[in-house]
């Protein structure tokens, strides 16, 4: 059960509403405000050589473990 991408004309008219409610332009041209507004909006979409975590090494496969003996009298037996 995923969630459902939001509705554009809902998502639209939200921005709108709180826009005005704030008393901003309908548009941004302020370079550093856009700049701002990018830093906060994710991608919309990753992938596996951009997300952060496909760039942190991984340890190698596990190989078989061989137990030894440390003692002389394990390694008589």
């Amino acid at each position: 059960m995923g969630l459902k991408p939001p509705d554009p004309a809902v998502v639209r008219a939200w921005v709108e509403r709180t826009r005005k409610a704030q008393g901003l332009p309908p548009t941004l041209e302020d370079a550093v405000v856009v700049g701002k507004v990018v830093a906060l909006l994710p991608q919309a979409r990753q992938t596996g050589a951009m997300r952060s975590g496909s760039k942190v090494v991984r340890p190698g496969t596990a190989e078989r473990i061989t137990a030894r003996s440390k003692s002389a009298e394990t390694i008589e037996r």
